[in-house]
């Protein structure tokens, strides 16, 4: 048991911190041979190489908006398949509005997925890292 100034440290937390995913159907996709998902599995194999605690994608995940349900879809299977705590929060590419992706491609239904503006209002505590996103 650490003892003085250590006793009193939270503990290391690996945050894997990425943004501007661009998640899409169409432009970036035909950048990465036809995968509009290919960046979102990148960082989500990356952090879990890390040994990442937690995810952080920190604005323009989405493309836009208007995203179709087969590229939610897919999003969605490499977001709950991820075995890890992810934290969105939504940028100007993808705002957290009534019909926005977040609410359309079900993420806030997953149980490892917080996106702040739609399953948190303000912050996404994890009490075991002492830690407020």
């Amino acid at each position: 048991m650490p003892i003085g100034p250590a006793a009193n440290r939270a503990p290391d937390v690996v945050l894997a911190h990425s943004s501007d995913l661009h998640v899409d159907e169409d432009r970036t996709a035909s950048l990465r041979d036809g995968d509009g998902t290919a960046t979102l599995r990148a960082v989500l194999a990356t952090a879990r190489a890390l040994r990442a605690d937690v995810v952080l994608l920190a604005g323009d995940t989405f493309e836009n908006n208007q995203l179709g349900s087969a590229i939610l879809d897919r999003a969605r299977g490499l977001l709950a398949g991820a075995d890890l705590p992810v934290v969105i929060l939504p940028g100007n590419h993808d705002p957290a509005l009534e019909n926005s992706v977040f609410i359309r491609g079900s993420f806030a239904e997953l149980p490892n997925v917080s996106i702040l503006g739609v399953t948190h209002d303000e912050a996404v505590p994890f009490p075991v890292f002492d830690l407020e996103i």
